[in-house]
């Protein structure tokens, strides 16, 4: 991850998002989301909008707390480091995109106090998605996700939304389910109905964990 001389943030992220983040939190997303025996799809799919919604507050929170100040050589060191040109990736935002950085990184507007990436870890109010997740799911994510490094904090964000959301497109499927059976896991058409699917796809995880073999 690197921020261009604008204050726009960049991140280069492996093909598979379950690569960019910690073990302890992708097992910890697994056991809360792709339960064995689940058979009420509706809290399932609940506790997945609970949970995108949590990692959205938190790269919220991310962003308002990066430093005003940028350090033009020292993320152009970066950028390079990432087999990027920093002048190509400076001359690829129009004033549109640059506008909407700028919204997304106003102080006025996402807030001024310097939470360095974490937020406060209060009792949650009623409208704080930490309500309808497991304690120890979030006191998971908080120590996996919240302590990383700056550098790599906003990456394992974005990849941990992207899993999160890739397994709720799956269980809310069922055509979907039934061809990521087949396409990704090998997996025969032995049920159909959208509970047996849901938790055919729930087994073959427990038993191999959140990725997929690659072909090949």
């Amino acid at each position: 991850m690197f921020r261009d001389s604008r204050g726009v943030v960049h991140t280069v992220s492996s093909a598979d998002p379950v690569e960019d983040l910690p073990p302890g939190a992708v097992g910890a997303l697994q056991a809360a989301l792709l339960q064995p025996g689940a058979t009420d799809l509706g809290s399932v799919l609940e506790r997945c909008d609970a949970v995108q919604e949590l990692l959205e507050r938190w790269q919220d929170a991310f962003f308002s707390a990066l430093p005003d100040e940028v350090d033009v050589e020292e993320e152009a060191r970066w950028a390079a480091e990432a087999g990027m040109s920093f002048e190509e990736v400076e001359a690829q935002y129009d004033d549109d995109d640059e506008d909407d950085d700028e919204l997304l990184l106003d102080p006025d507007l996402v807030g001024t106090d310097d939470l360095d990436g974490l937020v406060e870890l209060a009792v949650p109010d009623e409208d704080d998605p930490r309500r309808l997740l497991p304690e120890q799911l979030v006191t998971v994510l908080e120590r996996e996700l919240l302590l990383l490094p700056l550098r790599v904090r906003l990456e394992a964000l974005v990849a941990a939304a992207e899993v999160v959301s890739s397994w709720a497109e799956l269980v809310a499927d069922q055509e979907k389910l039934l061809g990521h059976l087949v396409l990704a896991h090998a997996e025969p058409q032995a049920v159909v109905g959208h509970e047996a699917l849901a938790d055919r796809h729930a087994v073959l995880h427990a038993a191999s964990g959140p990725g997929h073999r690659t072909s090949g």
